[in-house]
């Protein structure tokens, strides 16, 4: 194979694997460890110690490589008096994934999480929130 050739067959081959991995969407880790990243998850738990924070029921809007949308319930736990006896309480909320990145292992993740309660808002909360989510 002439030189020429052997540089357009690694040009081809770099070129294919940056497709492959251009259509390959972002997934998002999830909280337990060893389970699998998924693609349009119907539940995210924010909170990952004890599952006082998270959204079900979520409709995905869209999935692409920059972010991904969904609308759904957040339901959240108001720890009066205190977490154990406390009371869970639902509210429409919207969820965005960003900041896709390349993780260790090759694949493609979403590393920060943002929410917006669209009509009633829990008390001693912001209308908007969010956090970083680390690779698996």
């Amino acid at each position: 194979m002439s030189r020429l050739a052997a540089t357009a067959a690694l040009l081809l081959v770099a070129t294919m694997a940056a497709a492959s991995a251009a259509a390959t969407p972002p997934r998002l880790a999830g909280c337990v460890p060893g389970s699998p990243s998924t693609v349009r998850p119907k539940k995210i738990i924010v909170a990952c110690g004890d599952a006082n924070f998270y959204f079900t029921k979520l409709v995905w809007s869209s999935w692409n490589a920059k972010n991904a949308v969904a609308a759904g319930t957040a339901t959240m736990n108001d720890c009066k008096p205190y977490c154990a006896a406390g009371h869970f309480h639902t509210y429409k909320a919207t969820v965005t994934l960003s900041r896709a990145k390349s993780c260790s292992d090759g694949q493609r993740e979403f590393t920060r999480m943002a929410w917006r309660f669209v009509s009633a808002t829990p008390a001693g909360m912001r209308r908007t929130g969010g956090q970083s989510l680390p690779c698996r």
